[in-house]
């Protein structure tokens, strides 16, 4: 028969200080792997949305990003000739949209304005909403020839003054003056994080005549491999790539970023084990004649070793469990909406971080994992113990 549940939740109770400092150092470790896999898993799903398998990113060769890129008119218009396009239902046209990307420093909600952050600027046609199907008005569009602007959801949650109304200034010099006149959605992608405005309206606001990429749409995914062979060999300097490999690139940073946040976590998950099995090791010490008794009256090693176990799992549930409340504290007291710094287009990106069941699951496993070999060099200890030699301890 196992050890009652009530005696190993007794046995913690009674070491009160040892317990609360190990559930401490437990709910430290778990609220902070918590909101790094709640950044990580917001970050996928934002790169997900943004990989649609039907679309193509064309910028000017030997560059890495639209924020250095420029398509001349000339040759944007060769673009047509591309196997595989698109049609619009509406006009018949190829279903390619040519984009100014640009960018303006706005400030940051969270601090009250102190900081300032490049938010990207997207010039284009009604043409990329056919393009771009994942986008999705929330109030007006812009009107043609109206110097009117829409901003993506999340950097409406992230900057000041992108609200319905208000009044944005930006060109050359920040000249011109653009109204804000709805707001769009992305599905969590990364042009949420952006304001869009009439391509000639930005072209006239910064002196430009051309364009900085070109967004098409293919009939089939399959016809994507030859599409970007063609755009390599035909006789203009222009580079295609798959959506998905753009915005892959684009936040390369992150890896260097994921590495050490997950060095951290393995350095302080190692803390929470040795802080159990410290916890534990002080238990088996303290308990020695307790363990010989329960040896006597028919437990046998392997219940013991259980039964040391579980509670240190169940030390580790509690601090999990409190770590996940405080993680969720967190993000309901600073906004679970952050931001991050392209390496190539040096504008932010915003991910929406969210506490879902899973991840929740996910963190509870792994703390009581933890758990689980931080007890067993202690619970292998106690397993082992010679009951005259315990019987005659003080």
């Amino acid at each position: 028969m196992a050890l009652p549940l009530r005696y190993h939740w007794r046995n913690l109770l009674v070491r009160r200080t040892t317990s609360a400092l190990t559930i401490l150092v437990v709910t430290a470790v778990v609220g902070t792997l918590t909101w790094i896999l709640g950044f990580f898993l917001a970050l996928q799903a934002s790169l997900s949305v943004a990989g649609d398998p039907h679309k193509l990113l064309i910028i000017q060769r030997g560059t890495t990003s639209e924020t250095n890129s420029a398509i001349s008119p000339e040759e944007f218009n060769r673009l047509a000739q591309l196997a595989g396009v698109a049609l619009s239902t509406e006009s018949g046209e190829p279903l390619i949209s040519p984009e100014l990307y640009w960018q303006t420093q706005l400030p940051r909600l969270r601090d009250g304005g102190k900081t300032r952050a490049n938010v990207a600027l997207r010039g284009v046609t009604m043409r990329a909403f056919e393009v771009h199907r994942n986008i999705r008005l929330l109030g007006e569009c812009f009107s043609v020839g109206e110097p009117q602007v829409i901003v993506g959801r999340a950097a409406a949650t992230q900057f000041a003054g992108l609200s319905v109304g208000d009044v944005i200034r930006i060109g050359v010099g920040e000249s011109r003056e653009f109204r804000v006149v709805g707001h769009f959605d992305a599905g969590g992608g990364p042009m949420e994080s952006e304001i869009w405005m009439y391509l000639p309206a930005m072209q006239s606001a910064y002196l430009r005549n051309g364009y900085s990429s070109a967004a098409v749409r293919l009939n089939n995914p399959a016809s994507a491999s030859a599409a970007i062979e063609q755009v390599r060999s035909a006789p203009i300097e222009l580079s295609a790539e798959r959506e998905a490999d753009y915005w892959q690139s684009q936040t390369s940073n992150v890896r260097f970023y994921q590495a050490v946040c997950f060095v951290l976590v393995a350095i302080m998950s190692l803390a929470a084990a040795f802080a159990l099995a410290n916890t534990m090791y002080a238990s088996v010490a303290g308990r020695a004649r307790e363990i010989a008794m329960l040896r006597t009256i028919g437990y046998r090693p392997f219940q013991i070793l259980l039964g040391f176990v579980l509670e240190s799992v169940l030390l580790s549930l509690v601090g999990g469990a409190l770590g996940c409340i405080a993680c969720a504290a967190y993000l309901e007291l600073v906004g679970s909406t952050k931001d991050m710094f392209g390496s190539s287009t040096f504008t932010t990106m915003a991910f929406d971080i969210r506490l879902t069941p899973l991840l929740v699951g996910w963190s509870l496993a792994s703390v009581a994992a933890i758990g689980v070999i931080g007890a067993l060099p202690p619970a292998w200890r106690a397993a082992q113990t010679h009951v005259l030699t315990a019987l005659r301890e003080p």
